[in-house]
């Protein structure tokens, strides 16, 4: 009897714990937020005269020294 009931329950857990659909999904918008996140700091921060190319580069040799706190 205990038996077939943990045989019962396991199989009920197993199934819910196992599915992952939709799981790959919210992955792909968390990755998406945070290059929309990192592209709208490197925006806030271009100035005027400066190309988008350069603000990007030197935004992003910025955010990466800073990682380590060598910053400036």
């Amino acid at each position: 009897m205990l038996l077939k009931t943990w045989i019962k329950v396991n199989g009920i857990y197993s199934r819910y714990v196992k599915n992952e659909r939709g799981a790959q999904a919210l992955e792909w918008v968390a990755l998406g937020l945070v290059v929309l996140a990192v592209m709208g700091a490197i925006a806030a921060g271009i100035k005027d005269d400066e190309t988008v190319g350069n603000a990007v580069m030197k935004k992003l040799s910025d955010l990466i020294k800073n990682i380590g706190g060598g910053g400036e």
